[in-house]
């Protein structure tokens, strides 16, 4: 779609009419995310509400109106505005870390209202595009180790979604798009006396077919560089990558009780990072979970009060792919020979028993202390595959049946004290997890804060924490003992936040000095005694890093500044050392302007500086290093908002700039080409 499509659409919303009375034209039409983040209370640093500015470490939060002006479609695109988030988007699913740590996203923990839906075959936090922004209320981004209270995985960070079930709205939204895109998505809340009942689904489907991305996956020069290269099939129309997405959230809740779902199912391709001969099947996958939850709320007395919960987590994967073996003699595409092969991995299940209390001992002290316990069994794998004669299915010899099932148990405790004298006060917390679990060493994790508030506007954070990753199924293949140790994450880090004015202009700033240390990476290495390959635990890795992110908001202009600076550093894996292949710098800046009444418009810039990254040689003969350009995208929101509808033109990649990202997990691909400009229409209607 070009510039004048863009620019008719545009003309034609400003002369549609909307059906919605003046009084309710003006009211909470320009809602301040400045004001929202200053009142607001989060629950993400201390598993309690407490208010942000005096909450323990660096928490962001994106709050529904500021999702809605900037006009970002999912969690994907909100994650962007967090100055140190670190991702490489692939087309499939969102791989990376926080803080310069980055990977399969298994550093950061994956919540949806408090409870973790993380992966459980790769202990990952799966991101696609099934978290529409119409699901989410707002996004609290705790930064830095936290396993403190949340246990395993909370290495770099922890993501709680907070979705709209209980906001008291029905609502219907729809976006259609380029590439095929649609997105429709409902929200009803419903209240009966002490019967609360609420539901969220959505639906995505998008081709993802950009011209300029199949003509950059047939490049092998730019893109792949692989031993393929020479025997692919270069036709740009077998090139696919499509998704569909559906999601479910329900709740309901009766006096203090309460039962609720997250369900969310997903097929997709590879995107572009499985380099096949053909692109016309590649890896075709359908994956899926759902979170099933039972609990009660319980308060003995005003001091003491918890609650009880049972869940039930599954999920699956399936996956399609068409199986190729070259022929000594090949030298074109037909002289492969090629077949369909399946390969299954579960379902997967984890049973999970939760309790939390919390004894207030006076206003300025209370101890929370807690319980996790859970069953997990890890679905087998098991290949399909066909042949002339029949189908042989077969689990691969080095898949750790043995390591399928297993226990864990938990028990952790944090507590809390608050000084106050004039104007001031000084809150100090610590906290103490015991984890032990099957397979892996048993550890203490301690995390401890202190908040200096010289006054109600401003706090000074000082946080120590530690954090842990437990082996994944698939690590476990090939180990030399019977147990792995953990990989562990340390932290120390200086936080100073400030709300102040200045010329009638308000600000809220967070600003951040870290250093975290990781350690036992999983490393497959052979050995010169037997001859085998054995998994062995190696190597280390350190950040020292600094954030900023500058909130801001004066009569009609609202907006935000966000900078990051990550010092390099060499990864030390064995004998070998990596250079770290994460832009050092960003810097993003968000803006939104109040038009009239009802109208906005809202840009948002995003810039990543160069990068270095590994990459095969052409010609072949080992590796070299390559560098992923600097970057600079646009992205454009002009929307009209009532009370009950709101219509919107989002313009992503506005200048429509080639921009890549970083191939952080292998040597092939180099790199990975984002969108181009696209267009998409956005609807609301509350009802």
């Amino acid at each position: 779609m070009n510039y004048l499509c863009a620019v008719t659409l545009i003309f034609c919303f400003i002369h549609c009419p909307v059906i919605a009375s003046e009084k309710n034209e003006q009211q909470g039409l320009f809602s301040l995310p400045v004001e929202e983040l200053l009142q607001l209370e989060v629950t993400v640093a201390a598993r309690k509400s407490e208010p942000w500015l005096s909450s323990s470490g660096t928490v962001y939060v994106i709050g529904k109106n500021e999702i809605e002006n900037y006009g970002w479609r999912d969690l994907k695109e909100i994650l962007a505005s967090i100055p140190n988030m670190d991702y490489f988007y692939q087309w499939s699913w969102l791989p990376g870390g926080q803080r310069g740590f980055t990977g399969n996203m298994s550093g950061t923990l994956m919540l949806i209202d408090g409870r973790e839906v993380q992966n459980l075959l790769a202990n990952e936090a799966f991101i696609m595009n099934n978290f529409p922004a119409s699901r989410i209320e707002r996004v609290e981004v705790l930064q830095g180790p936290n396993s403190t209270l949340y246990g395993g995985n909370a290495t770099q960070g922890v993501i709680n979604v907070i979705t709209r079930l209980g906001q008291d709205e029905n609502e219907l939204s729809l976006i259609a798009a380029e590439a095929d895109t649609k997105h429709a998505h409902l929200l009803l809340n419903h209240q009966y006396d002490q019967l609360s009942v609420a539901l969220s689904a959505s639906y995505f489907e998008s081709a993802q077919d950009y011209e300029q991305l199949r003509a950059f996956v047939m490049n092998p020069t730019e893109f792949s560089r692989s031993s393929k290269d020479a025997l692919r099939d270069l036709n740009p129309d077998n090139f696919r990558n499509d998704e569909r997405n559906y999601t479910l959230d329900g709740r309901m809740n009766y006096q203090d009780f309460y039962v609720g779902a997250n369900v969310s199912r997903s097929e997709n391709v590879s995107g572009i990072e499985a380099v096949t001969y053909d692109y016309v099947t590649g890896d075709d996958s359908r994956r899926g979970y759902e979170n099933y939850y039972l609990g009660k709320r319980i308060e003995l007395n005003p001091r003491l009060s918890g609650f009880f919960e049972v869940s039930y987590f599954r999920e699956y994967k399936e996956k399609d792919r068409l199986t190729t073996q070259v022929p000594d003699d090949a030298q074109s595409y037909e002289d492969l020979f090629q077949y369909n092969e399946r390969e299954d991995i579960g379902p997967s299940d984890r049973v999970r028993v939760n309790t939390q209390w919390q004894y207030q001992i006076d206003e300025q002290t209370d101890w929370i202390v807690g319980y996790d316990g859970w069953r997990t069994h890890i679905g087998r794998k098991i290949k399909y595959r066909k042949t002339d004669e029949k189908t042989i299915l077969f689990t691969p010899p080095e898949w750790a049946q043995d390591k399928e099932k297993s226990e864990k148990h938990a028990l952790f405790a944090q507590y809390s004290k608050t000084f106050n004298w004039q104007s001031k006060s000084l809150k100090i917390s610590a906290g103490l997890r015991h984890n032990q679990q099957d397979f892996t060493n048993s550890a203490y994790l301690p995390r401890a804060s202190i908040v200096y508030q010289p006054d109600s506007s401003e706090a000074f954070k000082f946080t120590y924490g530690e954090a842990f990753r437990p082996p994944t199924i698939f690590e476990f293949d090939l180990v030399v003992d019977d147990e792995l140790d953990s990989q562990t994450m340390k932290m120390s880090e200086l936080n100073w936040s400030k709300s102040f004015s200045w010329n009638d202009i308000t600000f809220a700033n967070i600003a951040a000095v870290y250093h975290m240390k990781a350690e036992n990476f999983y490393e497959k290495i052979l050995d010169p005694e037997l001859g085998v390959w054995q998994t062995r635990v190696t190597g280390e890795h350190a950040i020292t890093g600094f954030e900023n992110q500058l909130k801001f908001q004066a009569n009609h202009w609202q907006g935000q500044v966000s900078y990051r600076f990550v010092q390099p550093d060499k990864t030390r894996v064995g004998e070998t050392t990596e250079v770290l292949d994460i832009p050092t710098h960003k810097l993003k800046v968000g803006l939104v302007y109040r038009l009239s009444k009802t109208w906005r418009v809202a840009g948002f810039i995003d810039h990543w500086s160069k990068v270095n990254t590994q990459a095969n040689a052409l010609l072949g003969g080992g590796t070299v290093v390559e560098q992923i350009p600097s970057w600079t995208t646009v992205n454009l929101h002009v929307f009209r908002q009532s009370q009950r509808y709101s219509i919107g033109l989002y313009i992503e990649n506005l200048f429509d700039r080639d921009y890549y990202h970083s191939n952080a997990r292998g040597t092939s691909p180099v790199k990975y080409l984002q969108a181009p400009r696209n267009v998409r229409l956005q609807m609301r209607y509350n009802f």
